[in-house]
């Protein structure tokens, strides 16, 4: 996958950008790159909200699939099919998309989920807060 820092421009895949719109990446990992991280404790209706747009609301989607490419202590190598919770989550090629406070547009691989529970990825406070108020972006 591409790695792109959080709030950059978004330039993945132009065409799937309405025009008008201010896209930003969020999550957009890579080896060699440092990224900030937090505490397990995610918030409860952050993390439900965010499971649900992966399995609802994905936008972009791809014939090809990126996996995780960060060491994983707990299995050999990440797999795209995730169960969280009650979901099962088939995860690497499409994003999720959301629209900030300020009207801007936020754009995650799907596998930022992946990111944020298994390698305590913290998106930044304008990913979180739009996904706690579960605003998806409209999808074109």
């Amino acid at each position: 996958m591409t790695y792109y820092p959080d709030l950059a421009p978004y330039e993945y895949l132009p065409e799937t950008v309405p025009e008008g719109v201010e896209l930003l990446t969020v999550g957009w990992l890579e080896p060699g790159h440092e990224f900030p991280t937090a505490a397990d404790d995610l918030d409860p209706v952050f993390w439900r909200n965010l499971v649900t747009l992966a399995a609802d609301h994905l936008v972009a989607a791809t014939r090809g699939v990126h996996g995780c490419r960060f060491r994983h202590l707990f299995e050999a190598d990440f797999q795209y099919r995730a169960v969280y919770g009650t979901r099962v989550l088939y995860l690497g090629n499409a994003e999720i998309r959301v629209v900030a406070a300020d009207g801007r547009q936020l754009t995650a691989p799907s596998l930022v989920v992946h990111y944020i529970r298994d390698h305590a990825y913290q998106p930044p406070a304008e990913f979180v807060e739009a996904v706690t108020a579960m605003r998806p972006a409209r999808r074109i």
